[in-house]
């Protein structure tokens, strides 16, 4: 790992973090959780600060630094790892806050549950469109720059998902789906913004290493605050989310990898 790479992202990413969650302050963003006292209200912020430099920040800077995940570093529990820390916070900051109704917070809240968890499947049908689209666009301009196309590659943490039982591998779809829409889209694109929410979603799957791919990370994700904004409803995100993630490995990287 290039240690002067890894300081200089990660002071770029707690700068982000500093000027999105200021942003969010001065314009009310946490207004909303009604906090009983101020104390709980600097508690509450410490620690959402905390949860983006350890899960968002720190993996974009090691990745991108040479350093990369790989399977040696990976288990079975360190798969959820990330999910699980977003929802220790999510459980802590809602007994912190004034505790708003459930469903509110959440932003789950509707009437109409099948249609909204429908509308997710042509949404992530799009999603990967463009996505793919986006990327190919990069690697074209990337080659014709160059001389020669720009080689894709496959994070090798991508095999060890692909090997594991099929029931792990629902799991950690399930988990991604509910845990990181529940993260990114519920609670964090209300409070500080859609553009925030979006970076720091792209910037958490850094871990990997592969420049090209946070590329179609960030077309997706700003494919998933879109949707959220427009139906103030999380339910067609996680579906569009679980959706894309599914056909990715269940369908796309095995045909990819045999191909």
């Amino acid at each position: 790992m290039n240690t002067a790479v890894f300081g200089i992202l990660f002071l770029i990413g707690a700068v982000s973090v500093a000027v999105f969650l200021s942003r969010g302050l001065r314009r009310g963003g946490f207004d909303r959780d009604a906090f009983p006292t101020p104390a709980r209200k600097r508690a509450a912020i410490f620690l959402l600060i905390l949860v983006l430099l350890v899960c968002v920040v720190a993996p974009f800077s090691v990745g991108l630094s040479g350093h990369p995940a790989t399977p040696k570093e990976l288990s079975l529990a360190s798969a959820f790892a990330l999910h699980a820390i977003f929802l220790a916070f999510l459980v802590v900051y809602y007994f912190l806050s004034g505790r708003m109704p459930l469903a509110d917070f959440l932003a789950i809240r509707t009437d109409r549950p099948v249609r909204l968890l429908l509308i997710g499947f042509p949404i992530a049908a799009f999603a990967w469109g463009v996505s793919i689209a986006g990327m190919l666009v990069l690697q074209l301009a990337l080659g014709s720059h160059g001389g020669t196309a720009a080689k894709p590659e496959i994070s090798p943490v991508i095999p060890w998902i692909l090997a594991l039982p099929v029931a792990f591998k629902i799991a950690i779809v399930v988990s991604a789906m509910v845990f990181e829409e529940a993260f990114f889209r519920s609670f964090l694109q209300p409070r500080i913004g859609a553009v925030g929410a979006t970076i720091f979603f792209t910037l958490a799957h850094g871990v990997y290493g592969q420049p090209l791919l946070l590329v179609g990370i960030c077309i997706l994700a700003s494919v998933l605050a879109l949707t959220f904004a427009l139906y103030r409803n999380v339910l067609p995100a996680v579906v569009a989310h679980g959706a894309f993630d599914a056909f990715e490995i269940f369908v796309l990287i095995p045909f990819a990898l045999g191909f």
